[in-house]
This record gives structure tokens, sequence and C-alpha cells, in this order.
């Protein structure tokens, strides 16, 4: 694991610390998002975490997504891995 793709959020109302590894990157409209795994003890709970990357003021930050662009941020995350896969079975051939 190289530790360059580890951030450390910590929740600003309940203080708790979340460690991701940075494990992917898409752009939709001019927007930017990073795709996150969380890092827990037991690997199978790990869960996948999109955020919004934002330049402000010349500094980067995360935002969370909306729920009205959740769906939409994550399906179409979804059919970039699809079509990624589908790309590379089809060179194997």
């Amino acid at each position: 694991m190289n530790d360059d793709n580890i951030i450390t959020l910590t929740d600003a109302e309940t203080g708790e610390e979340l460690k991701l590894m940075l494990v992917d990157g898409f752009d939709i409209k001019d927007r930017n998002f990073s795709v996150f795994l969380t890092i827990e003890e037991n690997e199978d709970d790990a869960e996948m975490l999109i955020l919004e990357v934002i330049e402000a003021d010349g500094e980067t930050m995360l935002s969370s997504i909306s729920e009205e662009e959740e769906d939409m941020v994550y399906g179409y995350y979804d059919q970039l891995v699809d079509d990624a896969l589908a790309d590379e079975d089809g060179e194997e051939e």
C-alpha cells in the first residue's frame, strides 16, 4: 500500500477519523471526482466513496456529493469501470 495515496479525513461534527486510499479519479462535465476505498482492519468491510475535488483559493478540497447527484455520479463511475473491463476482455481475445 502506497502511503502517498492514503488520506485521513476528520468529521467536523463528530471528530471521527476516516482513513481512505485513493484508487481512481474521473471527470464529469468539467467537474473532478476522486474514488476512495475506506481502510478497514477487515478488508471485506471496505467501502467505496466518491468525493468531488474542488480547487478554491489555491487549495484542493474534497466535498461530499449531494444526495441528488449521488446516483448519477456513482452510475457514471460504474459505467466507466464496466467499459474498461469490456475493453480489457476485448484486448485479450
